[in-house]
């Protein structure tokens, strides 16, 4: 019997001692849950709301640069004209979240795409500093009796280097409001867009937490910090440090939880508000569960094993749970990506689904070339190298547009865009970025540039462009003014194309496309009007006044003087030239008819005389 007990002794010691741990961890745990529960929530939802911040501004920068793409609209047309100004106002279609587009020239008289004139806004702030070449978004509220509260966008119009006008969208709060689209913890949390002094722009259709009837950040709470420690004036200069940052308040018998994190435009911050309630009941939950688990252990150890199945099971439902409020964390278009330069490695925040079935959330950098080069379109690898370099030059920034092969096995536009963040020694540490899938954007600018006025193939103006420009130009002109025009009509090209190829008839039309962008100016017109025939139209203005038939002939002579060349195949050439038929206004008459009709006929005296030449009208 000693044996026995002597024998039983140090179980019974290791169980009495397991059930001492397990009260004692059971007590500790109890007194440790709130602030476990909190910290973990606290964690997941600062990642979220940087994540739905990024994707915010994003968003945001998307509309953006919609507006800029409309704008190229304007680029061929005198902003000084109002006629012209509305007419081509008329023609763009309303797109996207914009609730209405307007367009105004230099002088600040604003049309919208109704043709309507909406005034002089020369003094309003937006259009003063769009004209300074400034994107320009509100950070107040505006009233518009047709389109309620919204906010503005202002881009400039550029025509070449010059910022000729202001291009106006005006951005309904009601669509605001799906940009920041809540993205919570189990469905209970508010998302919130509010300005660097409180007022609430936007908030997310689950708004239970944050109603309507509270227009300032600052409303919400009775008391601010654990048990009122913080004061008004803390939290106001944590947001202007412009950091991300956690701060718990009262509104009434409630305690809630903000996170706010800066959205990099505007001073405007994202907020996203859950009720404390959640924390205690989850703490209150786990507690109770771990009793429960601690008194099945103590009381029956014979069902340890079948306690750790249970305990293994609970576990998993948790890894699900988690694994569910990540997938809401990543619900986002946009994939936000850190690249470690010292550990060559990539991390990666978002669904990244969309574009490989296999993706993972961590890359290594061999791993990284790999399934680049597999899903980068051929023409878009260059990308790679772009990267590399980035470590061996003092670029901080890359912005690239590339088509990558997606889940369906289809290739779609993205937009990469990325910065690299240095140490004090200027060393490349970190590559901070965004991937976003840009297809609809990409699709809506090809299909305004397929409305436009290019040629696609000599990257000219085509017949009906030009043949427009030149008659609103000579409706407006008088005796006074001197314009020449020239028909230009290339020798040979016909043998090009059968004995070279239509490859190398193109490269031809390319190339003397470009050479006579070398000749005449930004300020002229210049186009292709038929297969092999381009036209110029010439504007002499000024001292130009003086020298206009020297610069008329020197113009004619170096065209064609710079188009003469020879294409070959490596075993037939042929010699490229131009006819040229030059004819002058007023002399050779005041429409383009007429102008026309003359350029075309002393062509073909440069034709029946040898071509290679060139002949003014008389």
């Amino acid at each position: 019997m000693f044996k026995k007990v002597k024998i039983h002794v140090p179980t019974v010691i290791a169980v009495l001692f397991t059930v001492a741990v397990l009260f004692a961890s059971f007590f500790w745990f109890s007194n440790h849950t709130d602030d476990m529960i909190e910290g973990t929530t606290k964690f997941y939802l600062e990642t979220n709301a940087r994540s739905q911040a990024a994707a915010f501004n994003t968003k945001l920068s998307n509309q953006v640069e919609l507006l800029r793409t409309v704008s190229r609209i304007f680029k061929f047309i005198d902003m000084n004209d109002h006629k012209a100004l509305r007419e081509t106002a008329m023609q763009i279609e309303n797109f996207g979240s914009y609730a209405r587009l307007s367009a105004a020239g230099p002088d600040g008289r604003m049309y919208d795409i109704t043709g309507k004139d909406m005034g002089d806004v020369s003094q309003a702030l937006y259009f003063k500093r769009a004209l300074k070449g400034l994107v320009t978004i509100s950070d107040t509220i505006l009233t518009d009796t047709e389109i309620g509260d919204y906010l503005y966008i202002a881009v400039p119009i550029y025509q070449g280097e010059n910022n000729v006008g202001v291009m106006y969208g005006q951005f309904s709060l009601s669509l605001l409001g799906d940009l920041i689209e809540a993205v919570g913890f189990q469905e209970t949390s508010t998302s919130i867009l509010l300005t660097s002094d409180g007022m609430i722009l936007a908030r997310s259709t689950n708004n239970e937490l944050v109603t309507n009837r509270i227009r300032n950040f600052f409303d919400l709470g009775t008391k601010w910090g654990l048990r009122g420690k913080l004061s008004l004036t803390d939290i106001k200069v944590d947001i202007m440090s412009g950091k991300t940052f956690v701060v718990p308040y009262e509104t009434g018998a409630r305690d809630r939880l903000a996170i706010l994190t800066p959205v990099g435009m505007n001073n405007w911050y994202y907020a996203i508000v859950i009720s404390q309630d959640i924390i205690h009941e989850q703490s209150h939950a786990l507690s109770l569960n771990l009793l429960v688990v601690e008194i099945v252990l103590i009381f029956a150890f014979v069902l340890l094993f079948v306690t750790i199945l249970h305990l293994l099971r609970s576990m998993a439902l948790v890894e699900i749970a988690n694994d569910r409020f990540q997938l809401v964390t990543r619900q986002s278009q946009a994939i936000v990506f850190d690249y470690d330069f010292s550990k060559r490695r990539l991390e990666l925040n978002g669904n990244a689904k969309f574009i490989s079935k296999n993706a993972k959330d961590s890359y290594s950098n061999e791993e990284i070339i790999r399934e680049l080069s597999d899903i980068l379109h051929e023409n878009d690898k260059s990308i790679l190298e772009e990267i590399i370099e980035l470590r061996n030059n003092e670029k901080n920034t890359i912005l690239r547009e590339m088509r990558i092969l997606c889940a369906d096995n289809n290739y779609y536009w993205h937009r990469l865009t990325g910065t690299v963040v240095r140490d004090d020694e200027g060393l490349p540490r970190r590559l901070v970025g965004n991937l976003v899938n840009v297809e609809d954007e990409i699709s809506k600018e090809q299909q305004l540039r397929q409305k436009a006025e290019i040629d696609p193939l000599s990257g000219l103006l085509n017949k009906g462009a030009f043949t427009a420009y030149v008659e609103e130009l000579l409706s407006k002109s008088t005796d006074d003014n001197l314009y020449a025009f020239y028909i230009i009509d290339l020798d040979n090209f016909k043998k090009v194309n059968d004995t070279l190829g239509h490859i190398v008839g193109d490269k031809v039309i390319s190339d003397v496309s470009q050479k006579l962008c070398t000749v005449f100016s930004e300020d002229d017109f210049v186009g292709r009007i038929g297969g092999d025939e381009f036209a110029a139209f010439l504007k002499l203005s000024g001292s130009g006044l003086k020298m206009g038939h020297e610069i008329i002939e020197a113009k004619a002579k170096a065209s064609c003087a710079i188009i003469n060349e020879i294409y070959t195949d490596g075993k037939n050439g042929v010699n490229i030239t131009a006819s040229i038929g030059v004819s002058v206004y007023p002399a050779a008459g005041k429409k383009f008819e007429e102008l026309y009709k003359a350029a075309d006929k002393v062509l073909y005296k440069s034709k029946n005389a040898g071509k290679n030449q060139y002949n003014i009208s008389e």
